[in-house]
This record gives structure tokens, C-alpha cells and sequence, in this order.
């Protein structure tokens, strides 16, 4: 089929099918041609580009939920999305797709970005679709803590920088020191840095945080032995945010061995807009606790999570 004749005749058939909502069936008796025929030339027609199927996926959330869950925990805003399962391998999926698509439509007003770690971090910011911004409104990105002793990529702080800003186009500014350092005094070299000054200047100016909540015990450890002996486990954590451990109230666990490089809690606290993503029923208590701490105005998160949170308050 390379002539105009037959290319109008796929135009034409695939009109019928997608349009007009015929059969194929209807069509092969219109056209007068057999039903595989038709399935041949619709197939045709999608490889040629006469047809192009995009499918939006639309953002979701639960508005009369997010309202009283808002209400309940003196939240600015965010997501409640309707699950309508209990898999948090599913529930996680589905988070990180819509929360895409919303930062995408806020990136455009936002200059200053600071993001956390975790794997679900890591997703959301994997997932992202390219975003087209005028490169003289692009903002810029940096990290809110060192990198994690360990080798996972979600946790190397710098990665999910680099790849943020190229999915963004956002300026990349990078902090190359370790979250925990070995004592006070390499603590102090490093914050000495022209880097860490530039990223703690940035850290006071941030519009958005994005950060993981984290479970107590958590996977990966967070050096919780040397920064707090047994003290977590005395003061009853029940999670983490942004390497901050907190009770079921919201409570800040604080030792004065807990030595690390990252943003601190008055900078955090000035943060326009503070968001958190996660869901599932093993997260309710560390994402109650989140909530609790004041520190966060924005949760994405699932309708069944929500309606836990609600009952909690």
C-alpha cells in the first residue's frame, strides 16, 4: 500500500473504527473486504503514524479525603490517591505515577528544589517524563543530605540530583560529602567547603522539599548505633525523615553523637512547601509520626493510608 489511493483507504478505515465506533465487522460489510482483513489495515495504520494512540493517565486524588486529612494533620496540600488495593508494591506504583505527573505541572513555578533519598525517591524521580521548561525559569536542584555510606544508587544523594535536573533541565548543585561523618571535627572540615557553604545557602532558600519517610529499624541502617546507641529504641522511633528519627508524636529523637551533613530542621521548617510520598499499611505509624513533627505541608499518599491517618489523629 504506497500509493494515495490505498493510504486514504487506511484514513478511511481507521475513521470508521475509532471515530464512528463501527465494528470491524461493520466495516469488512462496508467496505467490502473480510473481517481480518480490517484488523490487518487498523494495524497498518498505527505502524504507518495515520493513527497515533496516547493514553493520559489523569491525576488522581480523593479531594473530600485529602480535605479532612489536611484538616486533620494542618497539611497545605497533596494527594489522595484512590487505590482500591492493598499490594504496597502496587499501592507504590501508583503513588509514584500520579505524583510524576504533579510535579510536572508544579515544577514550572518552582525555583529551588531540595531532595531526600530512598528508593521511593529514587522511583519518582526515574519516573519523571522529560518536562519542558524555558531554560531562563529553570530553577535549581540540590540534595538535603551527604551521601549514604552504602552503594545503593537511591541513596547516593548526587545521583538523584543529576538525574532530576536532566529530566528537568533544573541547575544541578552537587554536595560531595558523606552523610555520616566520622566525628564533629571531619564534620567541620567539610562544612567549611565553598560547596557545602553554597548548598547550605541554598538549603536556606529552598521553595520544595522532597523527601522519602522512612520505618524504625530502617532498611538500609542509618549508622543508628553509633549516632544513638540505644536510644531510639528507649524513645520508642517509629520512623524517619530526612535522617531526623521522631516518636509516634512527632517528637525529634536528638543525641549529640548524631553527627551528619544535612539540611537543618530550622532550614527545613521554612520550606514553603515540604513534601512526603508514601503509602501502605507497614508505613501508617512513620508517616503518622511524619505528619506529627510539623515539619511537613504536603503528603501524597493512598486513600487507604489516609483513612488509617484519619482514625489515628
Amino acid at each position: 500500500m504506497n500509493n494515495d489511493a490505498d493510504i486514504l483507504k487506511l484514513a478511511e478505515i481507521s475513521r470508521l473504527y475509532y471515530e464512528r465506533n463501527l465494528t470491524q465487522a461493520e466495516i469488512a460489510k462496508r467496505m467490502n473486504i473480510s473481517r481480518p482483513a480490517v484488523s490487518k489495515l487498523l494495524s497498518e495504520a498505527r505502524i504507518r503514524g495515520i493513527v497515533r494512540i496516547e493514553i493520559k493517565s489523569p491525576l488522581m486524588s480523593d479531594d473530600s479525603l485529602l480535605k479532612e486529612l489536611s484538616e486533620a494533620y494542618s497539611l497545605k496540600g497533596g494527594l489522595v490517591v484512590p487505590s482500591g488495593s492493598a499490594d504496597e508494591k502496587l499501592i507504590t506504583q501508583l503513588l509514584i505515577s500520579q505524583a510524576s505527573m504533579y510535579f510536572a505541572k508544579l515544577l514550572p513555578d518552582v525555583i529551588r528544589v531540595g531532595l531526600g533519598w530512598g528508593d521511593t525517591m529514587g522511583k519518582l524521580v526515574d519516573g519523571l517524563k522529560n518536562v519542558t521548561l524555558n531554560t531562563q525559569n529553570a530553577g535549581h536542584v540540590c540534595p538535603v543530605i551527604g551521601s549514604a555510606p552504602n552503594n545503593i544508587k537511591w541513596y547516593q544523594t548526587n545521583e538523584l540530583v543529576r538525574v532530576f535536573a536532566e529530566k528537568t533541565g533544573f541547575s544541578s548543585h552537587y554536595l560531595h560529602a558523606p552523610a555520616f561523618p566520622l566525628s564533629l571535627g571531619n564534620k567541620k572540615l567539610f562544612e567549611n567547603t565553598l560547596e557545602y557553604q553554597e548548598i547550605s545557602k541554598l538549603w536556606k532558600e529552598l521553595d520544595v522539599a522532597v523527601l522519602g519517610v522512612g520505618t524504625y529499624p530502617s532498611v538500609p541502617d542509618q549508622a543508628t548505633a553509633a549516632r544513638f546507641g540505644d536510644l531510639l529504641r528507649d524513645k520508642k522511633a517509629v520512623g524517619m525523615i530526612a535522617t531526623y528519627y521522631f516518636d509516634r508524636n512527632g517528637n525529634i529523637i536528638k543525641s549529640k553523637d548524631d553527627i551528619v551533613i544535612r539540611i537543618s530542621l530550622d532550614d527545613l521548617s521554612r520550606v514553603d512547601k515540604v513534601f512526603v510520598i508514601g503509602g501502605g499499611e507497614k508505613k501508617i505509624n512513620s508517616i503518622r509520626g511524619t505528619l506529627k513533627t510539623g515539619l511537613v505541608t504536603h503528603l501524597i499518599t493512598d486513600d487507604r493510608t489516609a483513612q488509617s491517618l484519619i482514625k489515628l489523629v
